[in-house]
């Protein structure tokens, strides 16, 4: 797998401004712009789509900080993505995700005895997402009360968002971060 390089140095001002405006705010936030961010940079327009999506669903989003990472690690772990993992289980273990909750899907073991709620209705809201099937009504009722309308449309954008992600991650064989080993063997 050929990793696809970017080099801030050859974009046009235009561009240059776009790709500052991203890293800044990012910054801001405590938040890196690396690994499948500079990849996009290449396509500096969808770069900027993509990331402003990003930016909502993780700083200005309504689910909870610790439902937010462990999404971003059950579908890491689901669909392989290394980069994905390795970028945020620490943020997961900061926010509050349960130890216990990390390891088992880090091991890909089954969740049911350690996911206690909030995370056994995300992992039901999460196993019809990355089957591509339909939310039981039953769960999709259960998650609206949990998270309210627009959490639960979030979770399930954020779904596919990080599936998108895995996908940019492994077609773009985005590298892990120096001195960071490979989590799942």
């Amino acid at each position: 797998m050929a990793q696809l390089p970017f080099d801030p140095s050859t974009l046009s001002p235009a561009d240059r401004a776009r790709y500052d405006r991203m890293v800044e705010r990012r910054k801001a936030q405590g938040a890196g712009f690396g690994g499948p961010y500079a990849a996009l940079m290449n396509h500096p327009q969808l770069c900027e789509k993509i990331e402003d999506l990003g930016y909502y669903l993780k700083f200005e989003g309504h689910l909870p900080r610790e439902v937010y990472q462990f999404i971003v690690l059950f579908v890491a772990r689901r669909t392989g993505a290394d980069f994905e993992w390795a970028d945020h289980v620490q943020h997961a273990e900061a926010a509050g995700v349960p130890s216990s909750l990390i390891s088992a899907l880090e091991r890909d073991e089954d969740l049911g005895p350690v996911a206690s709620s909030p995370y056994d209705l995300v992992t039901e809201v999460l196993a019809s997402t990355l089957s591509w099937r339909n939310i039981p009504q039953s769960v999709q009722d259960e998650a609206i009360k949990a998270f309210g309308v627009e959490g639960f449309i979030e979770l399930v954008v954020l779904s596919g968002f990080y599936q998108m992600f895995s996908a940019i991650n492994q077609g773009f064989h985005v590298a892990l971060p120096p001195g960071v080993e490979k989590p799942f063997k």
